[in-house]
């Protein structure tokens, strides 16, 4: 996964930001926003279809089966470890 350093400068407007923070690019085109609370990017547009979307509403609505939030993350970083 490719990262991006903030500055101490940026961290510190989006830590004092009241709401959702804009990110442009250098030339002002607009990337998404990061919510200060959250830390999640929130994309400009839904970047699912509306089928996408229906079928991970069926899916959530159905008897399982249902892994935690930690499973999966032990599952993920089994991959991990697995390549390195």
């Amino acid at each position: 996964m490719t990262h991006i350093t903030l500055t101490p400068e940026q961290v510190a407007a989006i830590d004092g930001a009241d709401g959702l923070v804009a990110l442009r690019r250098p030339d002002g085109t607009f990337v998404g926003w990061i919510s200060p609370n959250t830390r999640f990017i929130i994309p400009n547009e839904i970047p699912f279809t509306p089928e996408e979307i229906a079928a991970a509403e069926r899916q959530a609505e159905s008897d399982g089966p249902w892994s935690t939030t930690r499973e999966m993350m032990e599952h993920l970083r089994s991959l991990t470890d697995d390549h390195q």
